[in-house]
C-alpha cells in the first residue's frame, strides 16, 4: 500500500487492503545478493524411489525421469524374496548370488529399470538400494515384518554375507551397479510391513559384519546410514544422533560408512519435511565428521499448489519446493530423493509427484525447478536474505560450463518485485521458467543484467528458476502424451560467458 494512501479512512481503507491482497500487489521490493566466491556444499543430484506399482516397464516414464525431470539419482528396495527360502550362505560370494533369484518381480521390474535410467541418464545416475526386511530367518521375528536382527557373530556374518551377494548380484543381473546401500530403511520403527529394529549398539555390530564382509569380496559399493526419519530440532533429532554417534565412536564402523543418510520427515515422523531451523540444528551437528548428508526420503504434500496443514504450515505443492529449499540451504545437503514418482495409482497423491504418467502435475513440476537445472556436481553459493518479504531464493554455480543458477521461491500473497545482484560476474543474460498454480512450467523471456543485477517481478505463490545466458530448446514430449504442449526446457548449458 503506498504512503499516499495512509491518510484514507474507514471501509475504503479495508477494501483497498482487501484489493491489492487479491492483486498479489505490494510495496516491499526484495533487494539479493548472489556472492559466487562464497560456497558451500557440492550437489550429487536428485530422484525418488521405486513402488510395488511403478510402473517401471513404460518408455514415458523412463523419459520423464531421465529427460524431462533429468533424475541423477534412482533409490531401490532390497527384496528379500530373491531367497526362496532359508539356506546357508559361505564365504564364497558367487556361490551365494548362484542361489538367488533375480528373476523374482517385483525385483527384476526395479532392476530393469535401474538399467534403463543408467542408460537413458542426462549426465548421471546413481543407483542406491536399501533393504526394509532381511530374509525373515535373520531375525527375531522370523517374519519380514518386525523384529530386530539376531545379533549372534553367525547370524550377523550370514547377513553380511547376504549384503554382499545382493550388492554384487544386482549388478550382474541387471548390468549396473550399485553406488551405495543402506542396511536398514528407518530403523527404529516396528511396522506391520517389512521392517527392522535397531538400537544404536545393535546397528554397530550390523554395519560392522557388512563392511568387513565388503572390504573381504573387494565390494567397493559405498554404505550409507542410518537413515531415520528425520529431524525436528528435539528427539527424533537426537535419535538419528545417536546412531550417528556411536558409529563415530567406533574408529572401524565409523570407516565403512560412507556418508550419512536421513529422512525429511518432521516432528510426527510422517507429515513432510521441517524447518529451516531443524535442518541447521542437524548439519551443526554433523558437519565436522568429514561425511556428506543425503535425504533420501520425503513426502506429505498435498497436490493442490497451495495448501495449509492443520498448524497453519504450507504443505501443498509450491511446498515442495520450499521443502527441498530448506533442506538444501540449511542442512547442507548434498541429495534429495522424494519417496515416488509414480506408485502406479490415481490420482496424484501426498506419496507421489505425479499419477498417471503426467508431467504437468503440480508437485511434479515444483520438484523439477530443482531437479532439471542444479546438475551433478554443481555447487551453492550464498544468496541472501532468505526469506524476505516471502521470497525463499537459493543459488548454484557449474564451473564445467560457466553458468549461474537462482531460485527463487514466492509463498507470500503478494507479487513482489525482485533484484538479484550479482556483483563480480560477467554474465548478459539470464532465461526464465516459471511455475504457478495455473502455469505449471512456463518460459518467460530472458531477463537482462544491468548494472550487476537482475530485475523481476515474481509474482505471488510462484517460483522461478533463472539460469545465466540459457538457450532455449524445445523437447519433445514424453512417448505416449497426447494434448499437452511441448514444454520448452532449457538444455543448453552455455559458455557465452561466466562467472
Amino acid at each position: 500500500m503506498s504512503t499516499s494512501r495512509v491518510a484514507v479512512r474507514g471501509a475504503f481503507v479495508f477494501a483497498l487492503l482487501i484489493t491489492a491482497a487479491a492483486m498479489g500487489q505490494t510495496t516491499q521490493p526484495v533487494n539479493i545478493t548472489v556472492d559466487t566466491s562464497t560456497r558451500f556444499q557440492t550437489i550429487e543430484g536428485f530422484g525418488t524411489a521405486l513402488a510395488q506399482g511403478t510402473p517401471t516397464f513404460s518408455s514415458q516414464l523412463l523419459n520423464m525421469y531421465t529427460q524431462d525431470l533429468g533424475l541423477s539419482i534412482l533409490r531401490v528396495p532390497l527384496d528379500p524374496n530373491v531367497i526362496p527360502g532359508q539356506i546357508t550362505l559361505g564365504p564364497d560370494v558367487q556361490s551365494n548370488i548362484n542361489l538367488m533369484n533375480f528373476n523374482y518381480y517385483p525385483q527384476s521390474g526395479w532392476g530393469y529399470f535401474a538399467q534403463q535410467v543408467t542408460a537413458n541418464k542426462l549426465d548421471q545416475m546413481k543407483i542406491i538400494a536399501t533393504i526394509w526386511s532381511p530374509p525373515a530367518w535373520m531375525k527375531t521375528s522370523n517374519s519380514q515384518n518386525g523384529g530386530a536382527l539376531i545379533q549372534t557373530p553367525q547370524n550377523l556374518q550370514q547377513f553380511a554375507r547376504y549384503v554382499a551377494a545382493y550388492v554384487e548380484g544386482f549388478q550382474q543381473a541387471y548390468g549396473v551397479p550399485l553406488y551405495a546401500v543402506s542396511i536398514q530403511n528407518e530403523l527404529r520403527f516396528s511396522e506391520p510391513y517389512p521392517s527392522t529394529t535397531y538400537n544404536p549398539t545393535q546397528y554397530v555390530a550390523a554395519l560392522k559384519a557388512v563392511g568387513a564382509e565388503f572390504a573381504a569380496d573387494g565390494i567397493t559399493t559405498k554404505i550409507m546410514g542410518p537413515e531415520d526419519v528425520g529431524v525436528d530440532g528435539g528427539s527424533i533429532t537426537a535419535d538419528q544422533m545417536s546412531f550417528i554417534n556411536a558409529v563415530k565412536a567406533d574408529p572401524v564402523a565409523n570407516s565403512y560408512l560412507g556418508f550419512y543418510v536421513i529422512h525429511g520427515y518432521a516432528g510426527n515422523g510422517s507429515t513432510a519435511s521441517s524447518s529451516g531451523a531443524n535442518w541447521a540444528q542437524y548439519w551443526n551437528q554433523i558437519a565436522g565428521n568429514g561425511k556428506e548428508s543425503w535425504q533420501t526420503e520425503e513426502s506429505g504434500e498435498d497436490p493442490s499448489w497451495v495448501h495449509f496443514n492443520s498448524s497453519g504450515v504450507p504443505d501443498g505443492a509450491l511446498a515442495v519446493a520450499l521443502n527441498m529449499h530448506e533442506g538444501l540451504v540449511y542442512g547442507n545437503l548434498n541429495a534429495w530423493v522424494y519417496w515416488q514418482l509414480d506408485d502406479g495409482k490415481t490420482p496424484v497423491s501426498q506419496f507421489t509427484l505425479e499419477s498417471g504418467q503426467d508431467p504437468t502435475s503440480l508437485k511434479y513440476n515444483a520438484f523439477k525447478h530443482y531437479s532439471k537445472f542444479i546438475r551433478p556436481g554443481d555447487v551453492r553459493v550464498n544468496a541472501t536474505p532468505d526469506n524476505a518479504a516471502g521470497i525463499s531464493v537459493d543459488a548454484w554455480v557449474d564451473d564445467t560450463n560457466h553458468l549461474l543458477i537462482v531460485n527463487l521461491i514466492n509463498a507470500s500473497a503478494y507479487d513482489t518485485q525482485t533484484t538479484v545482484a550479482i556483483p563480480n560476474t560477467n554474465f548478459t543474460s539470464f532465461s526464465q521458467v516459471i511455475s504457478t498454480a495455473t502455469q505449471p512450467w512456463a518460459t518467460l523471456p530472458d531477463v537482462q543484467v544491468q548494472n550487476g543485477a537482475v530485475s523481476l517481478l515474481v509474482p505471488a505463490n510462484s517460483i522461478i528458476t533463472l539460469q545465466s545466458d540459457g538457450i532455449a530448446v524445445p523437447l519433445p514430449e514424453p512417448t505416449g502424451l497426447t494434448g499437452v504442449a511441448l514444454f520448452t526446457l532449457f538444455l543448453g548449458r552455455s559458455r557465452r560467458s561466466g562467472v
